[in-house]
């Protein structure tokens, strides 16, 4: 039997922890926060987008 993987934000907490146990400058904090904010917003519009499609099929089931 296989060991089931981490989720992919079980994973990054992880990644998280280990970059701060470093002790990284400032610099790297902040270049990494901004990867971190633009892919937070990424996922914000994809959430927005899913929203979006289900209010849509929503209003088709609401039709039958």
């Amino acid at each position: 039997m296989s060991a089931q993987e981490p989720h992919p934000s079980e994973e990054s907490l992880r990644q998280i922890e280990e970059t701060l146990e470093q002790k990284p400058d400032r610099d790297v904090v902040e270049k990494w926060l901004s990867k971190v904010m633009l892919k937070l917003g990424e996922i914000h519009e994809d959430v927005r987008e899913l929203e979006r499609d289900l209010a849509y099929v929503t209003s088709q089931v609401d039709d039958l």
